[in-house]
Formats: structure tokens, sequence, C-alpha cells
């Protein structure tokens, strides 16, 4: 990842920076403090801030809190990696993403020496608002395959859904100096990688409920792959559930002051009912509970593929997984997850 651009605690801290990471002391963190909540507030009024400005008024993004860093999502592609440093912000992109309006052909002709093409009239060098983001997803869509898209158009508009790509340290990870050297195949040794995480209403409360998606093409979908993630998930959460609450409480305050920022920023369609709700989860005032048992979302197939194949495995994946635990949708359409 490449920088792209810089501007010139009264929420819970589970684990205090520079912890050990190894997987006996690695714990589950959600945390930024209100300083650096507050050089976002200040950012965002800032002469540099107009894509900070541009992210916070778009409402297909999805700011995922980390921990001391921010994530920012456009159909399950990470276009902004937002970092503190000191009393600076600094957000990275890949940069796949900077490309203006993906090309046809992303072939480059060698002539000689010489590559035949104009670099900015392929790549984007400088942000300009309301223009650069819009590129940004442009191209970010392009690269987004169709198990992320169906996973963004389920969660699409979702208030309730607080956190996506949510990563959990397996136990039995091995030491640094063992793993492969790639992140794909650090990620698949040392982590499990759930999904979404949403809040639905229970005992006088939330309940914090963890989904696997899983489109229709994907063959763990049809073999006993998936139920080996789904039990590992479920040791995790049992394993991590006062982690897991104390975060989910940090994400409700920091999407609390997310809403509040986009308020003034002049952002119609904030729901003040939801903004109570962060409220209470956020100060404890609210019950919040795990749900321990995380469930499966399956998507992507037709009519003709129902008929044919997904109507015999959905008997088996019910008759495993009971009642409750597997919602399946064809076809998304915006915020279809949360509907029952």
């Amino acid at each position: 990842m490449s920088a792209l651009m810089t501007s010139n605690g009264s929420i819970h801290d589970v684990q205090k920076k520079g912890a050990s990471m190894d997987s006996a002391a690695w714990r589950f963190t959600r945390f930024i403090n209100d300083e650096k909540i507050g050089l976002l507030e200040t950012a965002v009024s800032g002469p540099d801030g107009a894509w900070l400005r541009d992210a916070l008024k778009d409402r297909d993004l999805f700011f995922a809190l980390r921990n001391d860093r921010i994530d920012v999502y456009h159909q399950g592609a990470l276009i902004y990696r937002i970092d503190f440093s000191g009393d600076d912000i600094e957000a990275q992109t890949h940069v796949k993403y900077l490309m203006i309006d993906v090309p046809k052909s992303p072939y480059i002709n060698l002539r000689k020496s010489d590559f035949a093409y104009e670099p900015s009239a392929y790549m984007q060098g400088r942000y300009r608002e309301g223009v650069s983001l819009q590129q940004i997803k442009k191209a970010a869509t392009y690269y987004s395959g169709m198990e992320n898209f169906g996973v963004y158009r389920a969660i699409k508009d979702d208030p309730l859904v607080v956190d996506v790509e949510v990563a959990l340290m397996r136990d039995n990870a091995p030491p640094a100096d063992s793993v492969p050297t790639t992140t794909e195949q650090r990620q698949g040794r040392m982590q499990d990688r759930i999904d979404i995480v949403r809040l639905e209403e229970a005992a006088g409360g939330y309940a914090l409920v963890f989904w696997e998606a899983k489109h229709y093409s994907n063959a763990q979908l049809f073999n006993d792959e998936v139920f080996e993630q789904l039990d590992r998930y479920e040791d995790q959460i049992l394993k991590r559930e006062a982690e897991l609450l104390a975060a989910f409480r940090n994400v409700c305050a920091f999407n609390l002051r997310l809403a509040r920022l986009r308020t003034e920023l002049g952002v119609v369609g904030i729901d003040s009912e939801h903004v109570n709700r962060l409220q209470g989860l956020a100060d404890g005032t609210v019950p919040l509970h795990v749900d321990k048992n995380p469930r499966l979302f399956a998507f992507g197939f037709d009519q003709a593929q129902k008929i044919l194949r997904w109507r015999a495995r959905e008997k088996q994946l019910i008759e495993r997984l009971g009642l409750g635990r597997l919602k399946a949708i064809g076809r998304p359409k915006a915020g279809e997850l949360g509907r029952s």
C-alpha cells in the first residue's frame, strides 16, 4: 500500500499498545482513544480534509474500527487504512484503486524502450474533492469479487452491522518465524476471519451475531469445510466472549461519534433511534450479549441452481447446524441479511 494523503479515554481500553502478539497473549481489541477521535474531527474541517469529508458523507462506505486504526471499505474492498502518528492522520490506499476510469484493456504497449501511455491519464496524482473518491470506488468495484459484492449488498444501509472482516488469532498459531512469507499464507495459518458482525435484539438488549458468508460458487459450501470453519468460530467466540463484549461496546462508541460527525456535516438520514441505541450500548446501560452460535449466510444461486442442487444442500445444512443458523438468499438486495 502507498500513502495517498495526509492531514496536518472514555472508551474501554482492553489491550495496551505494545502487548505481546504471540497466540497465548493475543487479545481481540477494538479501541481508539478520545485524542485520536479528536484528530479525526479536526481533520474533517481542515484544508486537507476533503478526502475525509467525502468519505464520511458517502453512505456506500463502511467505517470499521480496529486497534488504533480505522479501515474503510467499499464493496468489500479496503479502500482506506487510516492510521494515527503523533498529531497527524495518514490514509493509505492500494495503488490499484488510484486507476482513473479502469481501462477496457489493462495492457500497455512497449515501443522500443518506451511504455506507450501517459501516467497522469491512468492514475490519480492529487485528491480532488467530490471527484477522486468516486474514481476510487469505481476502481474498487472493478476488483471486487462476487462474494465481496454479495456481502456488501446484503449489509448495505443496515445500521445494525457493526463490523466486517473480523480476524481472530488462533490459539494454535505457529511461532512468527515459522509461518509462510506472504500475507495470504500467514493469515490462512494464523487467523480465523469472520465476515460480518451484526446486532440483533435479544434478552432485553442486543446480541452480537457472527456471520460467515459463502457464495454458491464456493466449494466449501458443499463439503465439511464449512462445518469445520463454523466450529472454529464457535470455539473462538466462547473463549473470547469477554473480549468481544468490551471490544464491540467500543465499536458502538466509535459509531456514535461518527454519527454525530456526519450529522454536523449535513448528512441526511441519520436515525435518531439508532443514535440512542449506540449511546446505550456504548455506556453499558443497554445489555449486550454474545450469540455463541455463528451463522451461515449463503447466496448467489439462481432458480435453476436452487432446484437442481441447493435445496438438497440446504436441508443438510439445517440438519447439521439447527434452525435459525442458516440464511439463504439467491440474489441479495440492499440490507437483506437483516430482514426476517
